[in-house]
Formats: structure tokens, sequence, C-alpha cells
């Protein structure tokens, strides 16, 4: 596995690992993870490939993603955290959830992918329109030798993610297409969704969908907030959230062992 960079903030309370977003490094998510280690250690991480982590051999997928976050528990000494992912970071985080379910106590996602993107109208017919006409040029390039896909259509017509790939645009097409449903319906433990209302990259709908699919989770939308909740002045608004929620799950978890011990 890759070589992976980390920071540490805090010292005291439980752990929290925080998994950013695609194309982002841990630098993105520091300001939330200042706030919440007032009260929890937090491991802010570079996913290899980004920051200061070293870029996997292979063309990995989410869950070869989350293999390698739980190797890094393993180095940590962690045997379970707070895992906080952030879109392709909620991603891995899912995938962690169901397949290294022992790591993760509680899950938290924010403007999380996973799930197929429901287009309708004008939004699906483009789409249509789009994929039959990348398919068109990349045929048109393997069979005269032309380059349309990479210098006409990719520079007007791909996504931002995928113009800034690089080395590592073989995995971003492959996560982004892989469908998570299945493995969210089996996640067990705590999970906390938060949205941003106006995202336009995982639309608001996908945090009401996953919600419907992962039982018992719950659901915050942040009004005027977009794919990046927690920038700036929103680190803020999302540390009291989820620190609401987690401090209900402490205090339902007091109940339950107290209510237990009465019955002893």
């Amino acid at each position: 596995m890759a070589e992976v960079n980390y920071v540490k903030l805090g010292q005291h309370g439980s752990p929290v690992v925080m998994l950013h977003g695609w194309g982002q490094t841990l630098e993105s998510m520091r300001i939330l993870g200042d706030l919440l280690s007032r009260y929890h250690q937090v491991y802010l991480v570079d996913f290899p490939g980004f920051g200061k982590s070293e870029k996997p051999k292979d063309d990995w997928d989410t869950v070869d993603y989350a293999r390698c976050i739980d190797e890094l528990f393993e180095k940590l000494g962690l045997e379970s955290a707070i895992v906080i992912g952030h879109s392709f970071g909620g991603r891995v985080g899912m995938r962690m959830a169901v397949r290294h379910k022992k790591r993760v106590n509680t899950l938290i996602l924010i403007n999380t992918g996973g799930l197929r993107s429901q287009l309708k109208g004008k939004r699906l017919y483009r789409a249509k329109a789009l994929k039959l006409l990348s398919n068109s040029l990349k045929w048109c390039d393997s069979t005269f030798g032309t380059k349309y896909f990479e210098t006409w259509f990719v520079p007007k017509y791909a996504s931002r993610d995928y113009r800034n790939a690089g080395a590592l645009k073989n995995i971003l097409v492959k996560t982004v297409n892989e469908d998570q449903s299945q493995d969210a319906a089996q996640i067990t433990c705590p999970t906390f969704l938060l949205w941003g209302e106006k995202d336009e990259e995982t639309p608001v709908e996908m945090g009401y969908r996953l919600k419907s699919i992962i039982p018992n989770s719950q659901l915050v939308v942040l009004p005027d907030k977009d794919h990046f909740p927690f920038i700036d002045e929103g680190a803020h608004l999302c540390a009291c959230y989820i620190l609401e929620f987690l401090n209900s799950q402490n205090t339902e978890s007091l109940a339950i062992r107290q209510g237990d011990l009465a019955n002893v």
C-alpha cells in the first residue's frame, strides 16, 4: 500500500479521522479539524495520490482506498474512530463502515457521492448527448489517429475534476461511476449526513436518498451552502452540528447503559 501522510490535532477525547474530497488535501478540512480538536483527537489524512501521500501504483477503487485507511488505523494504533468524509472521502467512509466496520464507530458524511445521479428533462438529454459525442470522438481518434477528445471535448465539456486529474484520471473514472447503494444499505453504525443545499456536484437529492437507504441515519441540510459547506465561517456551523450529533450519541449510549444497570 502507498505511504499515507497525516496530521494529528488535539490530544484528548475520542479519535476522529477526517477524509477529504477528490482533488483536495487534508488542508481543505483543517479549519473544521481545528474546531473539533478542542474535544477530540483529530487525524487529517492525505489520500494516496493527493497532498503529500504517494500515488497508488495501480488504478484503485474506493474499496482499495478503504483498505489503505484500514491499514493506517493499524499503524496509528486506532481500534476504532469517528470517520468524517467529504465527497470522495465519504465514499471511502461508506466502504469502511461495511467492509472494515470494526474501525468505524460513527460515520459522518458531508456532501457525499456514491449513488447514481437521477437526471431529468434537459439535464438528462444533455448528459446523453455528451455521452454520444464523447464515444464518437474517442472512436474517431482511435481510428484516424486524431486527438479531438483530449484537445476539444475535454477542455470544453469535461468536469473540473476530470480536467485536473492528471495521472489519477483512470482512478477518477473508476470511482465516480461506482454505485454504493448496496453498501449504504448495510451500514449499521450511527450515521449523520450534512449537506449544502446549493450543491451542484452532489445535489441535495442524493443526501435525501442516502438517508432513506442508510438505516437510522440523520440528515441536516444547510441553506445557502454548496459542495464545501465547511469552508471559512461554515466550519463553525458544521462543527456545531457534528458535535451536537456526537453528544446525542453519547447521551443515548449512557441512557442505555444506565437502563441495563437498572435491570441487573
